[in-house]
């Protein structure tokens, strides 16, 4: 039997992926004015949107780590590496100065090393006592939160992202059993809850705007040790915005299926993916001289590539990047599976 597909968090990754690619594009070719101020608002939620998202659909599944997502972060590695050999010796420089190390993930590839973490953290989280959930949940917050004071954690296998974004993992992976912030957040207001997200909404854009010259977008990376304890604020202030956003999302995206929108949902791995791979042509071409200052040129990029590459034919072709493994149940029962442990 088919499982039924979930529309609504369709649209919402669908939603969120042109948000990384948008942000992808401004950055690497050439953000500068007013769309500085949206990369910024980009940057402040899209990536512990997307890991909430992750979370809520994540199931343990430890054969997928090793014979799916770790033969995917190999493939992209040598790719984004050898693109970087390749543009450095065209512009004169010497490919042997880029820097190859498999556990330092290169660029966008973080995503899935941290995906990875996550995937076999599962069995030490899974519970179904909410009192356990929100001590896992408040011990995320204190490691996403001191973290920060380690240097250079993000040069080994994207420690620091592990622990920044975790809190956002956990809120999904424990919302799909509890369905807290669907139901108070939108079903049992739904009038008063979109009107709140609406006023919320503004007062983020608002916000952002407002204090545009303040707010350093590298606060919302994940990846920076603090300079100073301003810096920790911002870190904890981030979390704030990310989850306002969240909250927003959950509560305006629409439920129903959106025929072009559910196809970007559904193959939202392969848009991720490829972007990172043209961006990095890209960003060495003649067109990024041309469209470096137009909002307009940046945007129609980015809903370009997104269309482009959710195309099921790269998906299905991601799919065939994998390592047989031999059928086998695993001995981990998830939480909330009926089955009665022994005494």
């Amino acid at each position: 039997m088919e499982c039924k597909r979930n529309y609504h968090f369709d649209n919402i990754k669908a939603l969120l992926i042109f948000l990384v690619v948008l942000g992808h594009v401004f950055r690497n070719m050439g953000a500068n004015g007013d769309n500085y101020v949206v990369y910024k608002i980009i940057f402040s939620f899209h990536m512990p949107a997307f890991l909430f998202v992750s979370g809520y659909f994540m199931k343990y599944n430890p054969k997928k780590v090793f014979a799916k997502l770790f033969p995917l972060y190999l493939l992209f590695q040598v790719i984004q590496t050898v693109e970087r050999m390749a543009i450095t010796c065209l512009q004169g420089g010497n490919w042997q100065d880029v820097r190859i190390d498999l556990f330092t993930p290169r660029w966008t590839l973080w995503y899935l090393v941290v995906l990875m973490t996550y995937q076999l953290l599962i069995p030490l989280i899974d519970t179904e006592n909410r009192k356990h959930q929100l001590g896992f949940l408040i011990l995320s917050v204190c490691l996403g939160l001191t973290i920060g004071i380690t240097d250079d954690t993000d040069n080994f296998l994207a420690m620091s992202r592990a622990f920044s974004f975790l809190p956002f993992f956990l809120l999904g992976f424990y919302e799909r059993k509890n369905h807290f912030l669907l139901t108070y957040g939108k079903k049992r207001f739904p009038g008063a809850s979109k009107a709140g997200a609406a006023i919320m909404a503004a007062f983020l854009i608002f916000s952002f705007w407002l204090h545009n010259r303040r707010i350093d977008p590298k606060d919302f990376f994940g990846s920076e040790d603090y300079a100073d304890f301003s810096a920790f604020l911002w870190r904890f202030l981030g979390w704030v915005f990310a989850f306002l956003w969240i909250m927003i999302l959950l509560i305006w995206v629409p439920e129903q299926r959106i025929p072009v929108i559910e196809t970007i949902g559904r193959n939202t791995m392969s848009v991720y993916l490829l972007h990172g791979v043209i961006l990095i042509l890209l960003e060495s071409s003649p067109l990024k001289g041309m469209i470096k200052h137009s909002m307009a040129g940046l945007t129609l990029l980015s809903v370009g590539l997104t269309l482009l590459l959710s195309w099921d034919g790269f998906e299905k072709m991601l799919g065939k990047v994998r390592i047989p493994t031999q059928s086998g149940k695993t001995p981990y029962k998830p939480a909330g599976s009926g089955v009665a442990s022994r005494r």
